[in-house]
This record gives C-alpha cells, sequence and structure tokens, in this order.
C-alpha cells in the first residue's frame, strides 16, 4: 500500500510500490521515471528505526530542487512496506538492500536496452546506515555504487561491544538485545501500545536541543511514525530487522574481519557527538577499520545538544553535508 501523498516536503515526487521476488511490497516515493536523465545518478535515503521515509522531508526538497533523482523506500517491515511472503526470505541487510535495488530498476527500467545499470549513492540513516553499509561493502553486480554517506551509526562489533562492555550502553542501546525475542518482545510491546513504545524510545535518543526537538516533532512527525507502530507488521520487521542484526548480520560483519572486506567506495560518516560519540569515543578510528583506505574517508561530528534523529533534528547542518559529499564524488 503507498503512503498518502503528498507527505509534507515530498511534493516533487509521486508514490510508487514494487512487489519484489521475495514477496516484499516495498512503498517507497520517488523521482518520476519521466524526469530520470539516462545514466544520471539515483540517490537512495534510507531511513531507521523506529520511522518511515518521511523522516527525509527536510533532505527531500532540497535534493530534489537541485535536479537529483531520489529513490525514498520505507524499509521493508515499515511504514507502508511488508515483509517478505516466502518462507525461506531473509531479513538481514544484504536482503533488504537487494529488495530495494531490485525496485529502483523496475522503477527506472534497468538495465537499458544499451546494458547500462544504475549508478547509486547511498545515503542513510540507522538502519538504513546498515543497509547502506552492506551494499557498500559488497558492491553487488547491477548497480554501480559511487559513495555511501553513513548517518549515526558505528559497525556491529563496536556496537555489540559497547552494549556487553558497558552497563549505560547496554541501557541505552536495550533495544539492540530486546527487540530479537521474538513474540516475547512483540507480546511486550502490544501490551503497552506500538505507538506508545514508539514515542518512548524516540524520546529516550532525541537531544536537548530545543530547536532540534521541535524540528522532529514537526509537521505530526512523531504521530506518523507511532500510527505505524501500531501495525502487527511493523512491531514484527522491527522484530526481524534487530534479529538479523544478531545473527545473519553479525555473521556477515565477522567474515567481513576474517576476509578483509571493507567499505569499498567514498565514505562520509556524520554523528552526534551527544550520542553516538559519547558512548563510542573516537568514531572516527572506530570506522577507519571498516572503510578501505583506497577510498576517500570523512567523518564529522554534529553538537549542540543533537541527538540520534540528525536528518530531523539538524536538518540544515545534515543538508550541507550531503551536499559537500556529493560534490565531492563530481555530482
Amino acid at each position: 500500500m503507498a503512503a498518502p501523498s503528498p507527505l509534507k516536503g515530498f511534493e516533487l515526487l509521486v508514490p510508487g510500490t514494487h512487489t519484489a521476488p521475495n514477496g516484499t511490497i516495498l512503498s517507497f516515493s520517488h523521482t518520476p521515471a519521466s524526469e530520470h536523465k539516462p545514466g544520471s545518478p539515483i540517490l537512495l535515503l534510507l531511513h531507521g528505526w523506529p520511522e518511515t521515509r518521511y523522516m527525509w522531508r527536510y533532505a527531500v526538497p532540497a535534493l530534489a530542487s537541485r535536479g537529483h533523482t531520489l529513490f525514498v523506500p520505507d524499509l521493508p517491515g515499515y511504514g507502508h512496506s511488508t515483509l517478505p511472503t516466502l518462507s525461506t526470505a531473509g531479513h538481514d541487510r544484504v536482503s533488504v538492500g537487494t529488495t530495494i535495488l531490485s525496485a529502483v530498476r523496475a522503477t527506472y527500467a534497468y538495465p537499458s536496452a544499451s546494458g547500462e545499470t544504475p549508478r547509486i549513492v547511498l545515503i542513510g540513516h540507522d538502519r538504513g546506515a546498515r543497509v547502506a553499509q552492506r551494499l557498500a561493502t559488497l558492491l553487488p553486480a547491477g548497480v554501480r555504487v559511487l559513495g555511501a554517506l553513513l548517518l549515526d551509526i558505528v559497525p556491529y562489533s563496536a556496537q555489540w561491544g559497547a552494549h556487553g562492555a558497558d552497563p549505560r550502553a547496554a541501557t541505552a542501546y536495550f533495544h539492540w538485545a530486546f527487540l530479537p525475542c521474538g513474540e516475547l518482545a512483540g507480546g511486550m510491546i502490544r501490551a503497552y501500545g506500538g505507538g506508545a513504545f514508539c514515542r518512548a524510545v524516540m524520546e529516550r535518543a532525541v537531544g536537548e536541543n530545543a530547536e532540534g526537538r521541535a524540528r522532529l516533532h514537526s509537521h505530526g512527525a512523531v504521530e506518523e511514525y507511532a500510527a505505524a507502530y501500531e501495525r502487527e507488521e511493523v512491531i514484527a520487521g522491527a522484530g526481524a530487522d534487530y534479529g538479523a542484526g544478531a545473527a545473519e548480520d553479525w555473521d556477515e560483519e565477522v567474515r567481513d574481519r576474517e576476509l578483509g572486506r571493507r567499505i569499498g567506495v567514498p565514505t562520509c560518516v556524520v554523528y552526534s557527538e551527544r550520542n553516538l560519540g559519547r558512548m563510542h569515543g573516537d568514531v572516527g578510528k572506530i570506522w577507519r577499520e571498516w572503510v578501505s583506505e583506497d577510498v576517500p574517508f570523512e567523518v564529522h561530528g554534529v553538537g549542540g545538544g543533537i541527538g540520534h534523529y540528525l536528518p530531523e533534528e539538524a536538518p540544515e547542518e545534515i543538508n550541507a553535508h550531503i551536499f559537500k559529499f556529493l560534490e565531492s564524488l563530481g555530482l
């Protein structure tokens, strides 16, 4: 089911849906195919938990007005996108990324008659950034990944390491161990109320900057996310997402380390000094081990009491980082 249109800030985009081979019905907003210039890069804006594509409402008009082709999905199991229907389908970050790329190819008719494949820039926050990290590491066939901008994450090893080593981190990141608990977690969330749970967890991660908090809540965004979290499939989707993060995705990162696999495209990491920086220390040092030395790499902290929801709490600053990153890619 497509999202109501137009969403605030999405007026220059159109809604669409795509049924992926695994049965997921992906709901997204995108630049019409008729306006996409062949060969032009496609910017994938990938949201985090417990949000939807609506979190990009500040970035979409700024990027669309510059003529960029945008593809902005609800991740499978979030918002208006469904979970896979095949019993054999995975929900790890590679499977989610493959689902999204299948929708991109179908929407813009790739490969073209000349065999051209899409050129992609990955821009992700939170769970969406983890999809971007996996795609930028594995560089799947059938697309050309130009670069990855990752917002407010560290790799799984650092995340789980902090969870196990520091009780404050374990408390702050309680949902990492809670959400994978299947029906136990789902039943507790339903008893608490999905919408109430969504509001509560977002309140834990937002910063104390008054303007940032107001921006997060603007245009009814938090209520939009809370309403989505009342849906059974969204509760199940978050559990499947974090369940993969405690299993398949963790195993893949262990293999990355064993095989020496690293992100192989220009990368920019932007993080909240108040949240991620306080919890993990030198974020740049952590990421340096996971990005190839052969590609450009930069890290930026966002201060001023801005919390986890960077594209909403500090939209002007984040948009400036996106513009600068795109310029560094020659776009």
